[in-house]
């Protein structure tokens, strides 16, 4: 990873990647479960990415040192190899950024995946409108959830001393029904008082919400800035992560709608973290989208359709087709039913209506596709390609067996399996001769029939 270049450190990032989520009952660790075809720790990164951080740093465990991230940044990996606690991953975290005592550090969970840049953004707003604050804590109301902290009130309005684990609140205790959700602390606070936190004598682990109470014990105000619970939640559990997912997908949701998209049935559409549409494109009801797709404006898209990995034009996709990765349909064009394309381009105009496969090809404008046609583009070995041009016609049930060439013009008899290229304005015929045998139909049933 590249290293970073020098520049006023005013937002770092530490992120917490290095816990198990035995909870979720898994052999995929918690943070690398996905909402919108996104890890959770590739969500908080991506938040991270859109605040401008001079430094990201993610925590993981020492078996996760192959992991790469999908979102294209730069940040440091650094490695926890036994679980003493979050402040002990913390430390790690700050071993790999550039020493300084200037600017601020936010100390993000990689299992909250929803976070906002907003959300950062306000934080150090916060932190920022007052000299003495040391700590802003990222907090949602933790009212009717169990087993969650809260924050202690302290004298100054809109301060706090300490975050309470849920098992050690008591009746005394002058708590804020919000519970911690992640925090920044100013840089020089926490290279002073991460090592003064002293281990929990119940469980010998460190915690980093004890920065809170040292801070406020050393004359620091520690605040806090409120976001929704929605978009600060975790989770544990399959149920939960379940949970997280239907969020996300509500918001993309809203927020297709309000770029001026139409969801004929929204509630039945689903996006992933990176889906483009602009407006004015209708989507039908039970349509799922992958990673990697970006739709224009004027586009159609069909009841029952998968699409992943492809780019559509002006054109009308479906009922019930599937675009794989490396698709590309132009303007004009038709992909019907259970038709099925992959890596190929389709020109402006060109029709693929019906039952067809098309791999790893490329088809001219206004070409029309058989229903029924295949390209054979695998051979057991390797991938080849099909090459199509503008005006051709490809009559039903044809085979076109890669790699081949059908120039313009040309005209594909049905039935067909062509294995040679077809010249500019030719008739491509291969199949057996029919041959009708008079009476033999009678003669046969009769024979059955003794």
């Amino acid at each position: 990873m590249q290293k970073f270049v020098e520049r006023s450190l005013k937002k770092s990032i530490i992120i917490l990647a290095a816990g198990d989520g035995s909870r979720l009952k898994s052999s995929t660790p918690k943070v690398f479960h996905k909402i919108g075809g996104l890890s959770m720790l590739d969500h908080v990164i991506n938040a991270s990415t859109k605040i401008s951080a001079n430094e990201i740093a993610v925590v993981l465990k020492p078996e996760y040192a192959n992991y790469t991230s999908q979102i294209p940044c730069d940040f440091q990996k650094a490695f926890q190899p036994k679980a003493k606690g979050t402040a002990d991953t913390v430390k790690y975290g700050l071993e790999c950024l550039t020493k300084s005592d200037e600017g601020w550090i936010y100390i993000l969970y990689a299992d909250i995946p929803l976070i906002s840049p907003t959300s950062l953004n306000e934080m150090l707003k916060i932190a920022e409108a007052n000299s003495n604050t040391a700590v802003v804590v990222l907090a949602f109301d933790s009212r009717g959830t169990k087993d969650l902290g809260k924050l202690a009130k302290a004298g100054k309005p809109g301060t706090i001393s300490r975050i309470i684990e849920a098992k050690d609140i008591t009746p005394a205790d002058q708590t804020i029904p919000l519970c911690n959700a992640g925090m920044l602390v100013r840089r020089d606070v926490l290279n002073d008082l991460l090592y003064k936190i002293e281990p929990s004598p119940k469980t010998g682990e460190i915690y980093i919400t004890e920065i809170v109470r040292l801070a406020y014990e050393n004359g620091y105000d520690c605040r806090y800035y409120e976001a929704s619970k929605d978009e600060l939640s975790g989770a544990n559990t399959r149920s939960e992560l379940a949970a997280l997912e239907k969020t996300f997908q509500e918001k993309m949701r809203k927020q297709c709608l309000d770029n001026g998209v139409t969801l004929i049935s929204p509630e039945t559409v689903f996006f992933s973290y990176d889906t483009k549409i602009e407006q004015d494109v209708v989507v039908h009801p039970y349509v799922v989208f992958g990673a990697g797709v970006e739709i224009k404006s004027g586009a159609e898209i069909g009841p029952f359709c998968v699409v992943e990995g492809a780019t559509i034009g002006d054109a009308k996709v479906g009922p019930f087709s599937r675009l794989r990765p490396g698709s590309e349909i132009s303007d004009d064009a038709r992909i019907g039913n259970f038709v099925e394309v992959k890596n190929s381009y389709i020109g402006c105009g060109a029709k693929v209506n019906h039952l067809t496969y098309i791999g790893d090809s490329s088809i001219g404008d206004k070409t029309n596709i058989g229903a029924g046609t295949i390209t054979c583009n695998y051979d057991g070995f390797k991938k080849y390609k099909t090459i199509i041009g503008k005006n051709v016609f490809i009559g039903s049930n044809s085979a076109l067996v890669a790699p081949v060439k059908i120039e313009d013009g040309a005209l594909i008899a049905a039935g067909s399996t062509i294995t040679k290229n077809v010249s500019e304005d030719s008739l491509g015929i291969a199949r057996g001769k029919q041959v009708n045998v008079e009476g033999w139909a009678k003669s046969f049933k009769k024979s059955k029939e003794k």
